[in-house]
């Protein structure tokens, strides 16, 4: 009974939890996002570099 009564608790306030959990990650993502763009060169190129040529043993 009780976990009846837990699963029925659960199912009604489910809606509310997603929606704060929701709230709350996005309010920790903008800061994070401020920060990136801030650290962000403005020289920094939008293309990534090519990686350099294997170099193979001299054995």
């Amino acid at each position: 009974m009780k976990d009846e009564l837990w699963m029925r608790t659960w199912n009604d306030g489910h809606p509310r939890f997603s929606d704060d959990l929701h709230r709350g990650l996005l309010w920790l993502a903008a800061p994070l996002r401020r920060i990136g763009a801030w650290m962000k060169r403005p020289d920094a190129p939008t293309e990534p570099l090519p990686l350099p040529a294997a170099q193979r043993d001299a054995a």
